[in-house]
C-alpha cells in the first residue's frame, strides 16, 4: 500500500482506448481499468462520438475527435496524449486481465522494449461461446504493453482503414530491447455486430465459456460473467446459458 502523500510505485502506464458511438461498451472499459491491481496508471480515451463520454475520474482523460475520424488516426492521437513512460491499448470491448498492467510492467523492468503473450480468445458477446486464439507472429496488439522509448516516432498508418495496428506491431517488436512473452492469457476479444475486425458473423464459437475462464483461472476470471450478462442487457440480447460454466 503506498503511503499518503507518497508517489505510487512504478512507471505511469498510459491505457490508450479509441472509440465512437459506443456507448454500450463504456460500463465495460471502465471496469476492465478500475480492476487492474497496478495502481499508477492513467486511462487516454479518444472519442469521436458527437456526444462524447465523460468522467469525473481524475486518472481518465477523454479527447474528442471529429465523428467519423479513422482508427489508426485517432490511435496516433493517442499516442501524442500519453503522458506515460509505457503504453498499454484498452480497446472498450476487449476484456483485460485484472493483473494485466502489473505483469507487462514486471516484464519490462527486465530491459524488454515490448512485453505481452501470446494466446487469446475470440468470445461471442452474447452466446457465452468461445474460440480459441493462438498467435503465430508475435505477441498480441490488445494485451501487450511497450515503453515510449520503443514507440518513438513509431505511428500508425493513417491510410489503412482497417487494421492498421498488425504493421505497427511488427515494426514495433523488430526494434531495439527484445520482446517478453507472458504466459497468462492478459486479454481476449468480445465479438459483437458493431466489431470491424472481429465481427461475430465472422467466426464459429466452438468452446464453452468455461474453458476461458479455465484458462484465466478462477480468481483473475472473477466478477465476469456478472459483467457480460450486464452487457448482453445494454446490447439488447439475454446471453444463452453457459455450456460447463456456473
Amino acid at each position: 500500500m503506498t503511503a499518503p502523500g507518497a508517489p505510487p510505485p512504478g512507471p505511469l502506464v498510459s491505457c490508450l482506448c479509441v472509440t465512437e458511438s459506443r456507448a454500450e461498451f463504456w460500463p465495460w472499459l471502465w471496469w476492465g481499468f478500475a480492476k487492474q491491481d497496478y495502481e499508477n496508471r492513467e486511462l487516454i480515451v479518444v472519442d469521436s462520438s458527437p456526444d462524447a463520454l465523460t468522467s469525473d475520474d481524475p486518472r481518465v482523460r477523454v479527447v474528442t475527435a471529429t465523428p467519423g475520424t479513422l482508427i489508426a488516426v485517432k490511435r496516433n492521437l493517442a499516442l501524442r496524449e500519453a503522458r506515460g513512460s509505457v503504453v498499454a491499448w484498452f480497446d472498450d470491448d476487449d476484456w483485460h486481465h485484472p493483473r494485466r498492467l502489473s505483469l507487462l510492467v514486471g516484464a519490462l523492468s527486465s530491459g524488454a522494449a515490448v512485453a505481452g503473450s501470446i494466446r487469446s480468445w475470440f468470445v461471442h458477446a452474447t452466446d457465452r461461446t468461445a474460440r480459441r486464439y493462438d498467435a503465430q507472429l508475435g505477441v498480441i496488439f490488445n494485451g501487450l504493453a511497450a515503453t515510449t522509448a520503443a514507440i518513438g516516432e513509431l505511428r500508425f498508418d493513417e491510410r489503412k482503414r482497417r487494421a492498421a495496428d498488425t504493421s505497427w506491431v511488427r515494426a514495433l517488436a523488430a526494434g531495439d530491447g527484445g520482446v517478453a512473452v507472458i504466459p497468462e492469457v492478459l486479454s481476449w476479444w468480445l465479438c459483437h455486430r458493431r466489431n470491424l475486425s472481429n465481427p461475430a458473423v465472422k467466426y464459429s464459437f466452438p468452446e464453452p465459456l468455461a474453458r476461458v475462464r479455465d484458462q484465466v483461472g478462477a480468481a483473475d476470471w472473477a466478477d465476469t460473467d456478472d459483467h457480460l450478462v450486464q452487457l448482453a442487457d445494454r446490447l439488447g440480447a439475454a446471453p444463452k446459458a453457459s455450456r460447463g460454466g456456473r
